[in-house]
């Protein structure tokens, strides 16, 4: 679906202003109800997007490598005697380790807590946008209903 570039454009100041205006309540619900349903439900369908909360690559971190932390432990519970498996363990559990501080290294924590706190706002909006389409909707199947 293309969209034409002056409707591009028309979007995009109605997401700003909408942005802007979502720490005020009563603002931000006088701009929302002057949007005609279009408006709104193209709002919602933008804003409803998947933005990451959590940071994947930690909590994948955690997952893998508190089950390989679990299996090095059980061998070396098993295989105490073994040097071999022994000096294995402890390599693989360096390696763990050293693979899981470069891994919270990497991880923008400062990023994500800014998405986190947009996708709140963002959050926010959706449920307004929500409540305010479900009044509309109700009312057109009234008017509907009553002309039927």
């Amino acid at each position: 679906m293309k969209i034409s570039n002056s409707d591009r454009k028309r979007f995009s100041k109605l997401v700003s202003t909408i942005v802007e205006d979502a720490d005020d309540d009563v603002t931000l619900n006088r701009a929302l109800n002057k949007l005609a349903l279009d408006d709104l439900e193209r709002l919602k369908t933008y804003l409803s997007g998947s933005m990451s909360i959590n940071p994947f690559y930690l909590l994948r971190f955690i997952v893998i490598y508190s089950f390989l932390g679990g299996l090095i432990i059980y061998f070396v519970y098993i295989y105490q005697t073994n040097a071999m498996v022994l000096s294995f363990a402890i390599g693989l559990s360096i390696g763990v380790l050293i693979e899981g501080i470069l891994t919270i290294v990497k991880v923008p924590l400062l990023t994500h807590s800014i998405v986190t706190y947009r996708r709140r706002k963002y959050d926010r909006i959706v449920q307004v946008i929500e409540m305010i389409l479900k009044k509309r909707y109700l009312k057109e199947l009234k008017n509907a209903v009553i002309g039927f």
